[in-house]
């Protein structure tokens, strides 16, 4: 029986790539690593994986950070999940969060090498980015990974600091500075995933920077969805903490129907997005972006920042934040 997982990435994420078929890393922004952006501290964010026990071949052994039973509690994690786009998590009586802080996470599937990142791409004509899709609400109709913004696109160059993608962190005791940790992503299909929150999937961004006119217009997502389908194989996911100590595997369970986790950066729950009372949600998530230009190896003086400039939705005091990702390059 064949194993066919999919991983979604939400908040504070920066996928790094070189383009289809190199490997690729997701590192997870440690916003304190990153310092003040616009003069103000972001609150900090809480790295962390979300799967169903019963999934695991090794549930028991498997060591989770937490364990939330069915009840309340389910209910809690489900609708953390569906802010990734993950939905409903059926039939989980137990679910378990990891706690990635610190951590080089790497997916091992028995018998595959890395064959390169596939980056998904749509045909012509079958996307309707910079613009929302027609439906909104279809997943499929958001998969075109330009749906998560360029540094590239916004800076003309996109290159991340190196040393935060050092390939080897083995004679390492920590991970480095702004990276609270870092998702190997060696094969498997990579794409742009819904975004969370239904309010915001019919925007318009603008960044605008210190000029009178906006750089960039387009509509974005929080969420990027990793996939994998490997036939009669071993799949595990390894947590492995740089600063040394024991090594956490999940193993999948053989299945017919495809596995589901959630990695989140989101803010942590004891430091909401409206900790700064003075600052409007709108504001926060713009800042919340600023952090990516912290990241490149020549951070511009100029640093555009994303405002919905057309919401068909009313905006109002209710109107959630957007913690989404940045794309980044090596060369």
């Amino acid at each position: 029986m064949s194993v066919a997982l999919s991983i979604v990435f939400t908040g504070l994420c920066a996928l790094v790539t070189d383009g289809d078929r190199t490997p690729g890393q997701i590192l997870l922004v440690d916003a304190k690593g990153v310092g003040e952006v616009g003069g103000v501290m972001l609150p900090e964010h809480a790295p962390t994986l979300v799967a169903s026990l019963g999934i695991l071949a090794n549930a028991e052994t498997s060591r989770p950070t937490r364990i939330i039973t069915a009840g309340a509690g389910r209910e809690l994690v489900t609708a953390h999940a569906q802010r990734g786009g993950l939905g409903a998590l059926p039939g989980a009586d137990q679910i378990g969060l990891w706690d990635l802080t610190g951590s080089e996470i790497r997916i091992r599937v028995q018998g595959r090498e890395g064959t390169g990142l596939e980056l998904y791409r749509p045909a012509q004509g079958q996307t309707s980015w910079p613009q929302p899709p027609n439906d909104i609400n279809d997943p499929k109709s958001w998969r075109d990974l330009r749906f998560v913004p360029s540094m590239k696109t916004l800076t003309g160059d996109g290159r991340i600091d190196p040393a935060l993608i050092a390939p080897d962190q083995a004679a390492s005791t920590s991970l480095p500075r702004a990276v609270a940790a870092r998702i190997h992503l060696d094969f498997g299909r990579l794409e742009a995933g819904i975004p969370s929150q239904e309010i915001h999937r019919d925007d318009i961004f603008e960044f605008r920077g210190t000029g009178a006119e906006p750089r960039h217009r387009q509509a974005m997502t929080d969420s990027m969805r990793w996939s994998l389908e490997a036939d009669s194989a071993t799949v595990v996911v390894e947590i492995i903490p740089v600063a040394g100590g024991p090594i956490k595997r999940l193993v999948l369970k053989p299945s017919a129907t495809p596995h589901s986790l959630f990695v989140s950066n989101l803010p942590a729950e004891n430091m909401p997005h409206d900790v700064h009372h003075a600052m409007g949600t709108e504001q926060m998530a713009a800042l919340h972006f600023g952090a990516y230009y912290k990241l490149l190896m020549n951070e511009p003086g100029d640093q555009p920042l994303p405002w919905v400039s057309q919401a068909r939705k009313a905006t109002g005091l209710g109107r959630p934040a957007f913690c989404g990702g940045a794309v980044f390059s090596r060369y």
